[in-house]
């Protein structure tokens, strides 16, 4: 089972603080978002989000994502886990969960994050008409 962490809104202001910095270190990074269950009153984990320049390969994604998961985990203490996500590899709909839910904590250029969420936005929508198709032929045929 995982542990669960509860913070003082001022500790958790303090974290978001520290992501923002260390997002702002990495050349590679254009977006940044935190997810999930951080900001519930007790949470397992920190969820980072974050929109890689270009076309990062399957390779340049995990090098990317270990390297945020360790530099958040270190310069935070080691006192809870870290998990990140390459938006650019990731499926459309967690993209959609965490520009839905998540919370911006970085933009490079705000230009970039608009035409980013905008055109996840396009994506989720028709990915969403179809899911609702299949649900209505397969509930037609139960």
């Amino acid at each position: 089972m995982n542990r669960r962490h509860l913070l003082s809104a001022e500790e958790k202001r303090e974290i978001i603080r520290t992501i923002q910095a260390i997002l702002a270190e990495f050349d590679e990074i254009e977006v940044g978002y935190i997810f999930g269950s951080f900001y519930r009153e007790d949470f397992g984990d920190v969820d980072v989000a974050v929109l890689a320049t270009g076309k990062p390969g399957t390779r340049e994604a995990l090098r990317l994502r270990a390297r945020i998961e360790r530099e958040v985990e270190r310069r935070t203490g080691y006192r809870f886990r870290v998990d990140a996500k390459i938006l650019n590899t990731a499926p459309i709909s967690l993209q959609y969960e965490v520009i839905k839910s998540g919370k911006l904590v970085y933009a490079c250029d705000n230009s970039v994050r608009i035409r980013y969420e905008a055109g996840v936005l396009s994506l989720y929508l028709d990915y969403a008409e179809t899911l609702d198709w299949f649900d209505r032929v397969l509930l037609t045929r139960g």
